[in-house]
């Protein structure tokens, strides 16, 4: 009898196990299916949350850095100094320098590790920049072409 029981036991532990293999299979496939909608991207910033750069996906689904270049950013040169060596190559441009191929993992080390803050972008932030976005594409007016000003 209770060599039974251990066989019924063993047989339950097997059958629970494919279960949970199952369900876990399931997970993973949903999570493949799942794809962001938004590509990934963090912004850089420094212990008063001034936006620096980010770090971000791009098309081709490598990562790149962008650092701003403008008043705000007094660490420029050292946020170039240290993000350069990561990328494949860089572009200088008047308004910010973009590092290209970067490893997304060490150039979010090398920012924090060199004193600033990295916070990935919500969705919330994606749609933000969207709608930024096409205010500057206007109609006649200076309205936006997808969000009226007008009182309905």
């Amino acid at each position: 009898m209770a060599d039974e029981l251990i066989i019924k036991a063993e047989e339950l532990m097997i059958k629970a196990d494919e279960l949970l293999n199952k369900a876990e299979e399931a997970d993973d496939d949903k999570d493949e299916k799942e794809e962001d909608e938004y590509p990934e991207m963090w912004f850089i910033v420094d212990g008063v949350g001034t936006h620096l750069g980010m770090i971000a996906k791009n098309a081709t689904g490598n990562f790149h850095a962008q650092i701003t270049k403008d008043a705000r950013n007094e660490y420029f040169e050292e946020m170039f100094t240290f993000l350069r060596p990561l990328g494949s190559d860089a572009k200088e441009l008047s308004h910010s320098a973009v590092i290209i191929d970067v490893d997304k993992e060490e150039a979010l080390d090398a920012v924090t590790g060199a004193g600033f803050m990295a916070k990935k972008a919500t969705d919330d932030d994606h749609e933000e920049i969207l709608r930024e976005l096409d205010k500057l594409q206007t109609i006649k007016g200076g309205e936006s072409k997808r969000y009226s000003r007008a009182k309905k």
